[in-house]
């Protein structure tokens, strides 16, 4: 055996085995996030979970609307008003002056008995948060059960309120997918795309593991009890941070439920100038300083495994003896085939679709483009509550 293990150290160098167990390595890091952690999203089923409250809890949907939003007007708000559902209220909560605007919202609410109207602001002079609205909205619904959505969401099915509830009958924290549209398919919006679900898909992936670090501001909820035994939003020098900081704050294993379907999902509309997604993105990342450790961990470990595999492998093409090259090659294919199908099968359960033949640009590219969002601070610092 001795003998042996010389052999093979003269013919490839110790540095040739160490490169060979460097590339072994981070395959098997690689196999642990798509053939385990990543998969747990597509095996995971709501209805596994013991029900904790009685079928059909009523649902008070929330949405704070800034300035005058027609598309939320003419798009937006019907959607949200004629979910497939019953009892559900939807409290909107107008942030603004203009009085012909907020008088269309009340013939709207007039005509439906199931929304309600707040308005605060008129003093452009004086900043009203995301937060403060929303908390003026928990206030004013009637129900236990709130869901959260935005301006620039749609949901993508009528059942979506109905999906929450299920969402709710057990945990006092849900979660759901959403998913950003763009006007246009292109190879720009598509990279897009794919970053976006990255983000999410480590999201899911603890969230599943009942780890909820994170959801879709137009996609997720809890329940006033909850909110109001902890007293409300944590961090209020920031306008954002309901989605994630307080979530972390309140959710646990035992009260939180994911919703996987893609009735449940939300699109949200993003910009396609690369400049304003990039923005986009930079704003939203504004508060991943407060992470948890092991989620921010779990996101770099992947990202990192990835671009090290990739280069390990090029080097070993580049240097190792043939049939080095070739076991490197099969590694690398063999990576790839278990990483497009582990994400075809989760991007359906999350909502997404068409990824397949177009998933290897993300792969390479994609780490850059965090690398970017990462580099700079968003211009748009967040803004204090005053």
């Amino acid at each position: 055996m001795t003998q042996l293990f010389n052999d093979i150290l003269a013919h490839y160098s110790w540095q040739g085995l160490a490169l060979v167990g460097v590339l072994l390595v981070l395959f098997f890091v690689q196999l642990y996030y798509y053939a385990i952690a990543y998969y747990r999203i597509y095996r995971y089923r709501l209805m596994r979970r013991r029900k904790k409250i009685a079928e059909n809890p009523p649902i008070s949907v929330i949405v704070a609307v800034r300035g005058e939003n027609e598309v939320f007007l003419t798009d937006e708000l019907p959607v949200l008003l004629h979910q497939d559902y019953d009892p559900f209220e939807v409290v909107v909560v107008y942030i603004g002056g203009d009085i012909d605007y907020y008088d269309e919202l009340q013939r709207i609410r007039d005509n439906y008995s199931n929304m309600r109207l707040t308005r605060m602001g008129g003093d452009s002079r004086i900043y009203i948060s995301t937060k403060q609205a929303l908390n003026v909205g928990i206030k004013s619904a009637q129900y236990d059960a709130l869901l959260f959505t935005t301006t620039g969401a749609i949901p993508r099915s009528e059942q979506w309120v109905s999906l929450m509830a299920k969402g709710f009958e057990r945990g006092m924290v849900v979660a759901a997918p959403a998913v950003p549209q763009f006007e246009h398919n292109t190879l720009k919006t598509f990279l897009m795309r794919m970053v976006e679900f990255q983000r999410e898909r480590n999201a899911m992936a603890r969230a599943v593991r009942d780890r909820l670090y994170y959801a879709p501001r137009s996609n997720y909820g809890y329940t006033r009890r909850l909110y109001d035994a902890t007293r409300g939003f944590n961090h209020l020098g920031i306008d954002i941070g309901d989605n994630d900081l307080y979530l972390q704050a309140i959710a646990t294993p035992e009260r939180t439920a994911v919703v996987l379907s893609r009735h449940s999902v939300v699109m949200e509309e993003r910009p396609e100038r690369w400049s304003e997604w990039l923005e986009l993105m930079r704003y939203y990342s504004s508060t991943r300083e407060h992470y948890p450790a092991t989620a921010k961990t779990f996101a770099r470990r992947e990202r990192g495994s990835r671009v090290l595999f990739l280069l390990a492998t090029i080097v070993a093409i580049a240097v190792l003896p043939l049939e080095l090259k070739l076991g490197a090659l099969g590694l690398l294919l063999l990576r790839y085939l278990i990483v497009v199908a582990t994400s075809r099968r989760v991007a359906r359960r999350m909502g997404e679709r068409g990824i397949v033949m177009r998933y290897w640009i993300y792969d390479i590219l994609g780490p850059a483009v965090e690398w970017m969002i990462g580099s700079k601070h968003s211009h748009n610092t967040p803004k204090l509550w005053r």
